[in-house]
């Protein structure tokens, strides 16, 4: 639960998002900068709280993984999502530490006498190359979300908020494949409006896996190691 919290202030509080300084186009790399680079200390403690979040996220899947194991395929679902998320989630702390260091060099870029234009370019290249890492990223979740729902929904023996939220994770995790395969295909659809669409996805699953989390933290039985 804790880790859904910190993603969810890490996403709203991030300078150029919802809250903090203009609205930016995630997808024009050097207005972002810009503005994290205005709120390079906000932009450091998000980064680094998401950091954390993703570790929080690591740890429960880690304590899920000792769920004792149901036979057949759909049993085996459970563990490939955990081991899919660890990997995607892995990638997202590399990213989270690329942008680190962008933040970093837009910092020094400011500094009096420095070369401003070599700062930025190379931060500009470390957040493409970071973009590159997120984008793989957003390829593996979706498959994750979908095995992750199917697995836990398979151990609840009945319909209830926390089935309804594996089941919803699910589907989430079909959207969001279609919404990837969409960026990659149809290109008359604006990136930004999938990154949009994308957002919302993330924020929905996120939800689903407060629920999930919530019934693991009061010991639901079918999600418990003592089963």
């Amino acid at each position: 639960m804790a880790a859904v919290i910190l993603m969810l202030f890490s996403a709203v509080f991030h300078p150029g998002g919802w809250l903090v300084g203009e609205p930016v186009d995630q997808t024009d790399f050097a207005e972002t900068l810009r503005v994290m680079g205005d709120y390079a200390s906000l932009a450091h403690l998000v980064t680094m709280l998401g950091i954390v979040g993703m570790l929080l996220y690591s740890y429960s899947f880690i304590t899920l993984w000792r769920v004792p194991q149901q036979s057949g395929l759909v049993g085996s679902s459970l563990r490939l999502g955990i081991l899919s998320s660890l990997f995607g989630w892995g990638l997202y702390i590399i990213a989270m530490g690329m942008r680190h260091m962008t933040i970093h060099l837009m910092q020094r870029s400011m500094e009096a006498g420095a070369d401003q234009a070599l700062f930025q370019a190379l931060a500009l290249n470390i957040y493409a190359a970071m973009a590159g890492i997120v984008l793989a990223l957003v390829a593996v979740y979706p498959v994750s979300s979908i095995l992750i729902g199917i697995g836990v929904a398979s151990r609840l023996r009945s319909m209830d908020i926390t089935k309804l939220a594996s089941y919803g994770l699910a589907l989430m995790g079909v959207a969001a494949g279609i919404n990837f395969l969409l960026l990659q295909h149809v290109p008359d659809i604006g990136p930004e409006t999938l990154l949009l669409n994308n957002n919302y996805l993330l924020f929905f699953g996120s939800f689903c896996l407060f629920i999930i989390g919530l019934a693991m933290y009061r010991g639901r039985s079918e999600l418990s190691s003592e089963d």
